[in-house]
């Protein structure tokens, strides 16, 4: 292989479609396509130990084959003059080892990146079930395409998928659920909703603006339908009064040769209650994002920087337990030989800006919730739909103390164990608090 085709054949592989793109579609006609990942995985799990040193855990190793954002998806475009067009793309998680027919996997048709929408030179305008602006814009500082990479992990504090929350729809504190229904004991079952403390979202009933590019300029506005509200009568002894979830979602993005800079925020409002009748009903959330990157020709560098602000929801008099939280992430590529070399690294302060003690943190505080991730790789090019890889990644959560359990950011191979107390730190996972992880994985993607 010449080294221009070499050359052309990284590119293409390193920056495998996201399956998402500015404006979906160019041309009229139907298109199919989609991304395969395998990989083959040993995990090691650490010893759980107390603040007193003492292991509550035995370190575990196991085995796994592992798909990581596997996707398949059509998307269809029809011109209807004027330079209007109207749009459709759905796409569904796949595997090829797993059987697994849940709704929250995404694999059936509508379960990722979804929408009707229409075109023109006012931009375009979309309804269905999409990634939120926030998300896209922190992720232009992604530069790792594999699926070994640690995005929405500690930035974005974890994936979700689905409608906007509402706690009356979960735990044992459900009373009322749907737009009119009130009767004690009832579950939202009709439709997925999403976690009520991650901001790398894929909402449902997501309507989105997004503006034509202007000399690489583009910004996109989002907000969405809350389906699940309960009537003003929907009340406990300890849970505030009617919840009302409301998302917000802006983005601005710049893109000119090598470099791309997009900034981000997103507020929510109702995603959270606390547990006093005289807590605020619908506390409001926030998260600020910064990204970039530059393609320098032998390799790429980007950043992501971003703060997150959890209100305060105990009762009145109570101890503040708000949390404002820093996370940063830095990740490059380097082209070697047939392929490149990746790396990226992954930290956050565990929410210093909260009160030592409180009770009800999602995050823990301080030193108590601190977590880093490192990743490492190389990806072999075998054409320019092909590729190997070979990855690393650990992750570090913070120890356990007298007053926290520790952090429990999670990577992307099954659980070691079973603590549904750990919500609102990474992806689902179910790990004990404090553990750590270690991935080694050699995989294959094919793209088409």
């Amino acid at each position: 292989m010449n080294k221009k085709l070499m050359a052309l054949a990284v590119a293409g592989a390193l920056t495998a479609p996201g399956l998402a793109v500015a404006q979906v579609g160019s041309s009229p006609g139907v298109t199919l396509y989609g991304r395969i990942e395998s990989a083959i995985m040993v995990n090691t799990y650490s010893a759980v130990k107390t603040a007193a040193g003492v292991e509550t855990t035995a370190e575990l190793k196991k085995g796994d084959v592992f798909q990581p954002g596997n996707a398949m998806g059509v998307r269809g475009r029809e011109d209807l003059g004027g330079g209007t067009a109207v749009w459709f793309q759905l796409e569904t998680g796949v595997w090829t080892e797993r059987l697994d027919s849940a709704a929250s996997s995404g694999q059936h048709f509508g379960g990722r990146n979804s929408a009707i929408g229409v075109s023109s030179d006012w931009g375009d305008v979309l309804y269905g079930l999409w990634d939120n602006p926030y998300k896209v814009a922190w992720g232009a500082g992604s530069v790792i395409a594999s699926g070994q990479g640690h995005a929405g992990i500690i930035v974005g504090n974890g994936d979700t998928t689905g409608a906007l929350p509402n706690a009356k729809c979960t735990s044992s504190l459900n009373n009322g659920t749907g737009s009119i229904n009130t009767t004690a004991g009832n579950v939202c079952t009709t439709e997925l909703t999403g976690n009520a403390t991650a901001w790398s979202r894929r909402t449902s009933n997501s309507i989105q603006w997004w503006s034509p590019v202007f000399n690489g300029l583009q910004f996109k506005l989002g907000t969405a339908v809350a389906n699940y509200q309960s009537a003003s009568s929907a009340t406990t002894a300890t849970q505030p009064g009617t919840q009302k979830p409301k998302l917000w979602s802006g983005s601005v993005q710049w893109a000119r040769g090598p470099i791309t800079i997009a900034g981000a925020y997103e507020s929510h409002e109702g995603f959270r209650q606390g547990t006093s009748a005289t807590a605020v009903a619908n506390p409001k959330d926030s998260a600020l994002a910064l990204s970039g990157k530059w393609n320098f020709g032998p390799g790429q560098v980007g950043v992501i920087w971003e703060q997150l602000e959890y209100a305060n929801i105990a009762a009145p008099g109570a101890t503040d337990n708000g949390v404002k939280q820093q996370n940063i992430m830095l990740n490059g590529t380097w082209n070697v030989g047939p392929g490149a070399i990746w790396a990226g690294y992954t930290m956050t302060d565990g929410g210093k800006s909260c009160t030592a003690g409180a009770t009800g943190l999602l995050l823990g505080c301080g030193a108590d919730g601190e977590a880093t991730v490192l990743s490492l790789g190389y990806d072999y090019i075998l054409s320019k739909r092909t590729k190997l890889i070979f990855a690393y990644a650990k992750i570090d959560n913070s120890p356990t103390s007298a007053t926290f359990a520790g952090s429990a950011y999670y990577y992307i191979a099954g659980p070691a164990g079973n603590n549904p107390a750990a919500q609102g730190q990474g992806t689902a996972s179910g790990i004990q608090p404090s553990t750590d992880t270690t991935t080694l994985a050699f995989g294959i993607q094919h793209v088409f």
